[in-house]
């Protein structure tokens, strides 16, 4: 079976299109070696035992064109097109990628760090410091009040985008304090009930989404107007324009839409 390649260029994964978009196979990235300039394994589950095939990751040289018969397309769009298993996938591709390239010197004493044989991190040959892949979590929330969803327009949205409340979490902090935190921040209500609704890796460029549902519990919207311009409270049968499907943002969007009946 053809190994698969997760291969980028300035940030954008590129992909095949023939017939339709597909991920590049071995035979279509032999020809490229002479304008990669880093490479390296994805250790998926299964991935290179009997039926699956193995998965690698490369980097092409930013002076490099896009080869013939490829097109450059950016992450959040690869859930669209190949699904959400690929872009899983190309997201942990891309952050071995950073790993490997940015990461280099020991934090300690600054010798050149090697890999490790056995798992992603690197290790210092002079002190013996080990590091790991920079992995950095953030919250995500569903905010309900009276059947309505709380929605907000990020200043680094495209035009017209809205979305729910989602912030970083802060050294000592637990997950629910920081989702109570953040909308407080950002929008100036309190929260109660927050509940676990899952987690999905992130690679913008290293986060990992931890989403929560939770009730108003107190207060009117107030944006802080840096981070977030507005936010309003939406009706199920009545959303502006939302995240990508793949995104946790959009699963905690249509999981309260569901939850009133709407069908989509």
């Amino acid at each position: 079976m053809e190994e698969i390649w997760y291969l980028f260029k300035d940030h954008k994964l590129l992909l095949c299109h023939a017939s339709k978009m597909r991920l590049p196979t071995s035979r279509d990235v032999e020809c490229l070696a002479d304008k990669i300039v880093s490479k390296g394994v994805i250790a998926i589950g299964d991935a290179g035992r009997d039926e699956n095939p193995r998965q690698y990751w490369a980097e092409m040289s930013p002076e490099a064109s896009i080869p013939e018969g490829m097109v450059a397309l950016g992450l959040r769009d690869v859930g669209s097109i190949l699904g959400e298993e690929a872009f899983y996938a190309a997201a942990r591709a891309f952050q071995l990628m950073n790993w490997v390239g940015r990461y280099r010197f020991c934090m300690s004493c600054g010798d050149t760090l090697e890999p490790s044989s056995v798992d992603n991190s690197k290790i210092c040959p002079t002190c013996g410091s080990v590091f790991y892949p920079p992995v950095s979590p953030a919250v995500i929330v569903a905010v309900e009040r009276e059947g309505k969803i709380l929605l907000a327009r990020n200043a680094s949205f495209p035009p017209k985008r809205y979305s729910v409340i989602a912030g970083f979490v802060e050294p000592g902090e637990s997950f629910e304090d920081a989702v109570r935190r953040e909308v407080r921040e950002e929008v100036s209500i309190e929260v109660k009930d927050i509940k676990y609704f899952g987690s999905q890796p992130w690679p913008f460029p290293h986060s990992i989404m931890v989403g929560f549902t939770a009730k108003w519990a107190s207060g009117e919207l107030k944006p802080d107007g840096r981070e977030i311009l507005d936010a309003g409270w939406f009706s199920p049968d009545e959303m502006p324009d939302l995240p990508p499907g793949v995104s946790i943002a959009r699963k905690l969007i249509d999981n309260f839409r569901r939850s009133r009946g709407v069908e989509f």
